[in-house]
This record gives C-alpha cells, sequence and structure tokens, in this order.
C-alpha cells in the first residue's frame, strides 16, 4: 500500500517581500483530503518575517497550527506575511507542514519548501502582481469589513454631507459699517 503524497499548491500575491516594513500574502490550495478525521497545518518562516495568524474561516490552536475540517472540497488558505525591521535581502524558505491522522489512526505529515524573494524595494524593479491573488485578497478585506452586506461589491461612501447653516439675521462688519438703514 503506497502513501499518496499531499497536492498542494502555493502563490504570493507580489513577487517578492520588501525587506523592511514589506507585506505579502501566500495563498495556499490543498486538494481534497480524503479519509482523514484530523488535519492541520504549520507555516514556520524565517527570522524577521510574521504572519497575521488569521486563516480566515479555520481555527488557530495555541501552537499556531491551522486546524483544517476533513471535507470533500479543496481548502485555500490566504496568509498575510510582513517585517517590522529590516531583513537580510535574499532568497528566503518558508516550511508549510501538512499533519494528519487517517481514519484508520495512521499519522501522516509532509513538509514542503516554499521559497521566498526578499528585495530592497529601492533597488529592485517593480515586483510582480498576480491579480487573481490581489483580487482575493481584496474580497476578503472586503467579506472581513463588511459582513453584513450581500453581494455589493461597491464600497459604500459613508461620508457626511457638507452642513450649510444659514442665519437670515447675520452681517459682516463691512455690511454693519456702510449699509442705508431706511
Amino acid at each position: 500500500m503506497t502513501e499518496q503524497s499531499f497536492q498542494v499548491e502555493f502563490r504570493f500575491a507580489k513577487s517578492y517581500l520588501e525587506h523592511e516594513e514589506g507585506i505579502n500574502h501566500l495563498w495556499i490550495k490543498l486538494e481534497p483530503l480524503a479519509g482523514v478525521k484530523l488535519a492541520a497545518v504549520r507555516l514556520q518562516l524565517p527570522k524577521g518575517i510574521f504572519w497575521t495568524e488569521d486563516a480566515g474561516v479555520y481555527p488557530i490552536d495555541a501552537d499556531s497550527q491551522i486546524r483544517l475540517e476533513s471535507s470533500n472540497p479543496p481548502t485555500e488558505l490566504l496568509l498575510e506575511m510582513y517585517t517590522l525591521q529590516p531583513v537580510s535581502p535574499g532568497l528566503a524558505e518558508l516550511i508549510f507542514t501538512v499533519s494528519c491522522i487517517a481514519a484508520g489512526g495512521v499519522e501522516r505529515s509532509e513538509a514542503f519548501a516554499v521559497p521566498l524573494r526578499i528585495a530592497d524595494e529601492e533597488e529592485a524593479e517593480p515586483p510582480f502582481m498576480d491579480n487573481e491573488i490581489v483580487q482575493k485578497v481584496k474580497e476578503r478585506r472586503w467579506k472581513n469589513n463588511h459582513p453584513s452586506d450581500h453581494g455589493n461589491k461597491e464600497p459604500l461612501d459613508c461620508t457626511p454631507g457638507r452642513l450649510i447653516r444659514y442665519d437670515p439675521h447675520f452681517r459682516s462688519e463691512l455690511e454693519k459699517q456702510y449699509s442705508i438703514e431706511g
């Protein structure tokens, strides 16, 4: 009996992460986990790179593992990574680990190395943007900010109108000085 490998796809929103105060999003698609009781994923980042620990609809436990439901549709994760302090430019590696317990009680784990380019934004060319991932980021932010708005994709302008009050008895100093009362 051969053990089947996990099918995972990784895509970044931008071609690189800025080395200082940079931000990027990693989209992860995990094919259906058939015959699995319990599954979790973990992301190990290089020193100086952090993630928001927000996996959308999936809960995160105390060990920063994302708990996945064993379901038939593919699992999609959209993770936000960022830097606060300067990190060394170059090529870094993220380690993405998928662990699961099959229905028979057999534990399985597989790690994937995901290359991440870190660049000095002043010296690098403009990043290549993956428009499909950028759109997913925008949709997720829209859902998080407006959960009750169903289907309306346009942001609602809630800027208060400028209120102008008119006092019919007000007179400026010049009007008072030069007016002829009669």
